[in-house]
């Protein structure tokens, strides 16, 4: 039997636990190709605080998935030094460790290496300090070149023109540092065109974010099992979610409540921050970090989606079809998964009022719930099954490697 190729993966943070679409993502490709490939990690971890027993346990957890775990002080980032690493924009910035630096560079002269795989595009720029290895990096979300559409939190309202030359800084970081790698991974259709006009030439391979269909329990909701919860999960320290959940619970439910009186907000998710604290009432539930979103996914009687900001697969929408509770999206979302058709797999709405108005719907029809739900679970497991797109993965560096 030959000898397993050997990846690195360069993370920012533990990859555990999966309670957020990025680290999940990671989490479920390592799982899906580690016994096709040997999987090593190299992150930063608190070595002082709090957080230095909770990501001890994560890493703790993680030794069963990485062959190898390496780690570099998180103490050791030089945050907003802008002479220690002239150049880089600010969220890359605050993510400068020339501890970091070293280890890479370590590493990859060792040679006992294949591949270097960086994840996110704070960590891209550690590439330069990688040598005598193939470099890939995963485009999470291409929206950070967008000044209107972007992830950032500060980016938005009148600040967003204050922030107009820490975009362009961004946005020449990004072209310089994709030029340099071997291979990118994306995750849309639209990340891949766009990355085809940023960076001419590159090496692209899409690899969507989909979920385990072992995971969940897909379950028809009867017409006569209707429900009165609406929910919505996401990782909250993510400005999109956070927004898109005050959007909901703020503008949208108001306006569900005229025509559903006893409809219910579940909020569930991890690290909800001060603002979806503050928006629990007798309806509206604010979970804080559930063990397991089964059970929401299975009782609840919709799933709303309202996310305006960042161009990726939203992971949450797959794990819903998963599940069969039916979706209500953004047309951001929808973007994002192009196999899912308005009316077929799920509806898609823009203005609050639409947004409602569609909620309201779904409750009122429960042979359009039926239809959709298994409309989009049949979909689901066509295109966004966990072990068919770690293949896709796989493949990628079997190509790279080979050629």
């Amino acid at each position: 039997m030959p000898e397993k190729k050997r990846i690195l993966l360069v993370a920012p943070l533990p990859p555990f636990p999966p309670t957020n679409g990025g680290v999940l993502r990671i989490f479920s490709l390592v799982n899906f190709l580690k016994e096709r490939f040997s999987f090593s990690l190299l992150c930063f971890a608190a070595s002082e605080g709090p957080e230095k027993y909770t990501q001890g346990i994560a890493l703790v957890a993680l030794e069963k998935l990485f062959d190898e775990i390496h780690t570099v002080p998180y103490e050791s980032i030089i945050s907003a030094r802008d002479y220690a690493c002239p150049g880089l924009p600010r969220l890359a910035l605050d993510w400068y460790s020339p501890a970091m630096a070293a280890k890479v560079q370590e590493l990859s002269a060792e040679g006992g290496y294949d591949i270097m795989h960086f994840e996110f595009l704070q960590m891209a720029f550690y590439s330069w300090y990688a040598s005598g290895v193939k470099t890939f990096y995963t485009e999470h979300d291409l929206s950070h070149v967008s000044l209107f559409n972007s992830y950032f939190r500060e980016w938005t309202g009148a600040s967003r023109l204050r922030q107009l030359p820490q975009w362009l800084k961004v946005v020449r970081y990004h072209k310089k540092v994709c030029s340099g790698f071997d291979h990118i991974i994306t995750l849309t259709e639209k990340d891949t065109a766009g990355l085809a006009r940023i960076v001419p030439g590159a090496k692209v391979t899409l690899v969507k974010t989909g979920s385990d269909p072992e995971r969940f329990h897909f379950r028809l909701r009867n017409a006569d099992e209707n429900g009165d919860a609406i929910v919505y999960v996401g990782h909250y320290r993510h400005y999109p979610n956070e927004e898109a959940a005050l959007r909901l619970a703020t503008k949208i439910f108001p306006l569900v409540k005229r025509g559903w009186p006893g409809a219910k907000l579940q909020l569930v998710g991890s690290d909800p921050t001060g603002k979806i604290k503050a928006l629990a009432s007798p309806d509206i539930a604010v979970t804080g970090t559930v063990p397991e979103i089964h059970p929401y996914l299975s009782s609840g009687a919709v799933f709303a989606a309202p996310v305006r900001l960042g161009f990726g697969i939203k992971g949450k929408v797959i794990e819903a079809f998963f599940s069969g509770i039916p979706v209500v999206a953004s047309r951001t979302v929808a973007d994002g998964i192009p196999e899912a058709r308005h009316g077929q797999h799920m509806l898609v709405a823009g203005s609050d009022a639409d947004f409602a108005a569609a909620l309201v719907r779904l409750k009122q029809d429960p042979e359009l719930k039926l239809r959709l739900s298994a409309n989009a679970h049949d979909m689901a497991r066509r295109c966004y099954s966990w072990p068919e797109l770690a293949s896709k993965l796989g493949d990628a560096y079997d190509r790279e490697l080979a050629g």
